[in-house]
């Protein structure tokens, strides 16, 4: 009897080394996929420097950041970031959220520049004056590109909400917006650093895909 006791006693035991290895496994596994995942958005980023500098030197806008937003990127990726373009280099990063393009949640971006679409829109902006919004401080958003032309009208700006959190949960997804980029209010105060020091407005870009 205590003969069978001890082999119960020993298969348990590694039966939950074998669990905890798996789970340790799993964990490894997704911040590998998650840095992997946030190294090729950040190139794609970077790889845009130079026309992002030739834009906003040719429309009198802020010549050594820019903000980069890839909404083809998981949500729970932070896929929200500031880029000096002077030195090429991506300074800090948050998450945003996208627009859902109606009631329901979508885990992929749905784009459209028509009005009451809430859906996202891809292109340049410029970044514009703070105003105290519904949900706290936020920054209206002129469109630049005939994709996004509509973004003022639509009321599309630049604000926080409590539901996007700071870290990344990837591959959790982070919720839905009607159509603004939407961050934590902990990168907001982040990116009014930069908005509100800098003289010229800042570039905002917007890519879906």
């Amino acid at each position: 009897m205590k003969i069978y006791f001890t082999l119960a006693l020993t298969i348990a035991s590694l039966f939950a080394i074998a669990c905890n290895q798996q789970d340790h496994t799993y964990a490894a596994n997704k911040v590998a996929d998650s840095t992997l995942l946030s190294n090729v958005f950040k190139t794609r980023a970077l790889n845009l420097c130079k026309n992002a500098a030739a834009y906003a030197k040719s429309h009198a806008m802020n010549e050594q950041y820019f903000f980069f937003a890839d909404l083809s990127a998981h949500s729970g990726l932070k896929r929200f970031v500031v880029v000096d373009m002077q030195q090429q280099k991506v300074i800090t990063a948050g998450l945003v959220a996208h627009g859902a393009g109606g009631p329901y949640f979508a885990d992929t971006a749905r784009f459209s520049n028509v009005p009451n679409s809430y859906c996202s829109s891809v292109g340049r902006y410029k970044v514009g004056e703070k105003y105290p919004g519904r949900f706290g401080s936020a920054y209206k958003l002129y469109g630049l590109d005939k994709t996004n032309d509509k973004a003022y009208d639509r009321s599309v700006v630049l604000h926080a909400y409590d539901c996007v959190t700071d870290v990344t949960i990837y591959p959790a997804y982070t919720c839905n917006s009607l159509g603004c980029p939407m961050v934590s209010y902990t990168f907001l105060k982040t990116l009014s650093g930069y908005i509100d020091k800098s003289r010229k407005p800042i570039l905002l870009w917007i890519v879906g895909k």
